[in-house]
């Protein structure tokens, strides 16, 4: 099942850490998982294709000129999404009295709480891709605008380059490539060539925003919002798209979402009007 968990952690010590902390964070995700089976860690890895998890940047890090201070005064948040059964079994087994500091960069955080009710945080919640698929499942009324939030900035491989831009085929296409690599209920490619040619930009509120990569050369993505309309009222492909609308809390958008970027949800689900 699709799993939205957040780490309320704390630093050991007072200092300064670097600002980009992604890497670090999957990697102590990842010995969190090897602890618990490590055959499926080091398969994690070792995979070329869609990663069943996501992992944030530190939330809350106060940051100048690429530089971050942190105090054990404060709290700060680490997001984790998991998109098996078998990751969902071991983040079960992830209480903070029984989990040791971990290590980002060489500095050691306390696990004090995690969040997985989405009452306490709207980036938390569990899921099925069942109840997710729902309407595709009983063929009942779909929507036909969906507004996302990019929390963190989104950007997509496109012929050997960053394409920054959230244009309905990319955000789409990488929402089906990652629900057919791990949901039990397959949707068919033409997915992507409806959102293509069927979804409208109707709206966007979005900035550039560049982080560093592993070799300090900056990477371009877009934070904010947009919203999605479908131009063509097919009840079939818009519980399709609407899915995966709802899937994106879980399984992140567009590229290198192992390590914080893509972290996207979808907005406003009670006003979306709908078609039956």
């Amino acid at each position: 099942m699709p799993v939205s968990l957040i780490f309320v952690i704390r630093p050991i010590e007072a200092t300064q850490t670097p600002a980009s902390l992604g890497r670090a964070a999957h990697a102590a995700v990842l010995r969190l998982i090897d602890a618990a089976d490590p055959t499926l860690a080091a398969q994690i890895h070792d995979d070329d294709g869609p990663k069943p998890l996501t992992v944030s940047n530190v939330i809350g890090l106060e940051v100048r000129h690429h530089i971050a201070h942190v105090h054990p005064d404060r709290r700060y948040r680490l997001r984790v999404t998991l998109l098996t059964p078998a990751l969902e079994a071991i983040a079960a087994t992830w209480r903070p009295d029984a989990l040791a500091p971990l290590d980002l960069d060489g500095l050691l955080w306390r696990v004090e709480q995690t969040i997985i009710d989405p009452a306490d945080d709207p980036w938390t919640g569990i899921s099925t891709y069942e109840s997710l698929a729902s309407a595709v499942i009983n063929r009942s009324a779909a929507p036909v605008r969906w507004t996302f939030e990019f929390a963190t900035p989104v950007t997509f491989r496109q012929r050997g380059l960053n394409q920054p831009l959230p244009l309905p085929a990319l955000t789409f296409g990488s929402l089906l490539e990652r629900w057919n690599a791990f949901a039990p209920i397959a949707f068919p490619d033409e997915v992507r060539r409806f959102a293509e040619e069927c979804l409208a930009v109707s709206r966007f509120d979005l900035r550039s925003r560049s982080e560093p990569t592993k070799g300090g050369v900056p990477q371009i993505g877009a934070v904010g919002r947009i919203t999605y309309a479908a131009v063509n009222r097919d009840r079939y492909w818009l519980a399709c798209i609407d899915a995966l609308a709802q899937f994106a809390l879980f399984s992140g958008i567009g590229a290198s979402t192992t390590r914080g970027y893509g972290q996207a949800r979808l907005l406003d689900e009670g006003a979306r009007p709908a078609v039956s």
